[in-house]
């Protein structure tokens, strides 16, 4: 008979019942989902430099809803709501059959202190697990799931229960995992997605006995963490990206906070010149039908990669100026159709010195942040996405008269978010 009927089988079971929730606590302890979803996000005001990644680089953090259910012997004792906190690298654009990883990944969870008050009852103080599936999931990618403890689970041992205290454990133990490799599709666009977690838990008693308990551990609500599009031309070497900055606060629940660095091409008189648009923002990690969402803490900068200021330099300039005018956001299943997130009057672009082989990354703007949204999810969307549109800017070199640069969306789009609509 299930442990929680109603009659006489339930008869002096409470206390059984909190034990056991005390020990699924420390299973799911052990559950330090590490999935990489990354979208895009800053710090309350402009973009430290240092935190800007490379160009065609997306990090980012997320906190998942997640919900566990908990057995015992094979039959499901409770489901306990949690979330996951988890952080990675991925990149922004892929090649048709590239192969790509989700890199610097890590990830922790935190039960709440309720749950290990209940540990004593049965004087259990310590627990070993072992994770034997964390898969993650690329739409359309080959192979289309992977699960990262396939190749050997991982093991945590000794895991102190303390009483009335959080208990946050993360993983890997030392270090970062990868995730891959996928191959990606001819076309179209990448999901990528948190599916499963599962855990085998021995719960140690000081009393010198232990409990074996299962966590099965689903998303609660969109599992959709990152999506990347597809094009272009054939034959891009793998993209595992290493050495990215990550530097972000803890998000919210059912929310995303990261940088995303998008490659464009602007032109300046006959000129093209290679730059990198950076994008930051607090982002829900759901669409409500009926309502709409916002951008918060947004932010971003202008990133001149090394070859381009060098490129500067043999034309003769010796610096820079001016002021970005546009940053078009693209809506697809919602409303409105696009945005531009520069103010009126634009951004200035302080009168920069020019140093060959020396990036150059100015923030946007340079304190406070921009206004990006709201956004509102079409009637009959299925999802709400958002995407860097084209971007304008007014520049001079060396102090003189000012050019017009015009920067095209990037190709394949740059995805922001691409949100499940409930």
């Amino acid at each position: 008979m299930r442990v929680g009927q109603a009659g006489a089988a339930t008869a002096g079971r409470g206390p059984l019942r909190r034990s056991l929730a005390a020990r699924a606590g420390a299973a799911l302890a052990l559950l330090a989902l590490a999935v990489l979803a990354f979208v895009q996000a800053p710090p309350a005001h402009a973009l430290p430099p240092q935190d800007v990644p490379a160009v065609g680089v997306d990090t980012g953090r997320f906190k998942l809803p997640i919900g566990c259910t908990i057995s015992l012997g094979g039959l499901p004792v409770f489901y306990l709501p949690t979330d996951v906190d988890v952080q990675g690298v991925a990149p922004v654009q892929l090649g048709p059959g590239q192969r790509f990883y989700l890199s610097q990944g890590s990830g922790s969870i935190t039960f709440p202190s309720w749950l290990t008050s209940l540990a004593p009852i049965l004087g259990i103080d310590r627990a070993d697990a072992k994770i034997t599936d964390l898969s993650i999931g690329a739409s359309g990618s080959t192979p289309s799931s992977i699960n990262i403890a396939a190749g050997g689970p991982f093991e945590i041992d000794d895991i102190a229960i303390n009483a009335g205290r959080p208990l946050k454990v993360g993983l890997p133990l030392t270090g970062t995992f990868d995730v891959g490799p996928y191959t990606a599709p001819n076309g179209g666009k990448v999901t990528l997605a948190f599916e499963h977690a599962l855990a085998e838990v021995d719960l140690k008693s000081s009393a010198g006995f232990s409990l074996p308990i299962t966590a099965d551990c689903k998303p609660s609500a969109g599992n959709a963490l990152l999506t990347i599009a597809v094009g272009g031309a054939a034959g891009r070497p793998p993209a595992k990206i290493t050495g990215a900055p990550l530097n972000f606060p803890e998000p919210a629940s059912n929310e995303l906070v990261g940088i995303i660095n998008a490659p464009y091409t602007c032109k300046v008189g006959a000129d093209a010149l290679d730059v990198g648009i950076a994008v930051g923002a607090h982002i829900p990690l759901v669409a409500k039908r009926g309502s709409s969402f916002s951008f918060t803490q947004a932010s971003g900068a202008l990133v001149i990669p090394a070859g381009t200021v060098n490129k500067l330099i043999d034309k003769g300039y010796t610096s820079a100026s001016g002021k970005v005018t546009a940053l078009n956001l693209a809506v697809e299943g919602g409303t409105p159709a696009t945005q531009n997130v520069i103010p009126s009057g634009g951004i200035a672009i302080p009168n920069t010195p020019l140093t060959r082989d020396e990036q150059i990354t100015v923030p946007l703007p340079g304190d406070g942040t921009l206004t990006a949204g709201p956004f509102t999810p079409s009637s009959s969307a299925t999802s709400t996405s958002v995407a860097l549109g084209s971007a304008a800017a007014d520049l001079s070199f060396n102090g003189g008269s000012t050019a017009s640069a015009t920067c095209g969306a990037p190709s394949p789009t740059v995805y922001l978010v691409d949100n499940p609509v409930t």
